[in-house]
């Protein structure tokens, strides 16, 4: 029998709409953005004040920043 999956919160601060928000989560950053129908390429993920892919995992009380991207021409 598989062991439950455990989630925790995760603290996350949208730079674009200049809010904070916890999550019950425990996966790949990129499923969280997926849930909180963030585009990858429109955001730096910060975690824990590192830059991180969004291939790596997040949890346990872990702290996001998701920092806009800022082109120009």
């Amino acid at each position: 029998m598989a062991a439950p999956l455990l989630l925790s919160m995760v603290r996350i601060f949208i730079e674009r709409e200049k809010r904070h928000v916890e999550e019950k989560f425990s996966g790949r950053i990129s499923e969280l953005l997926a849930k909180l129908h963030v585009n990858a390429e429109t955001v730096v993920v910060v975690k824990n004040g590192e830059v991180v892919s969004e291939e790596e995992r997040c949890g346990s009380d872990d702290e996001l920043k998701l920092l806009n991207v800022i082109s120009g021409g």
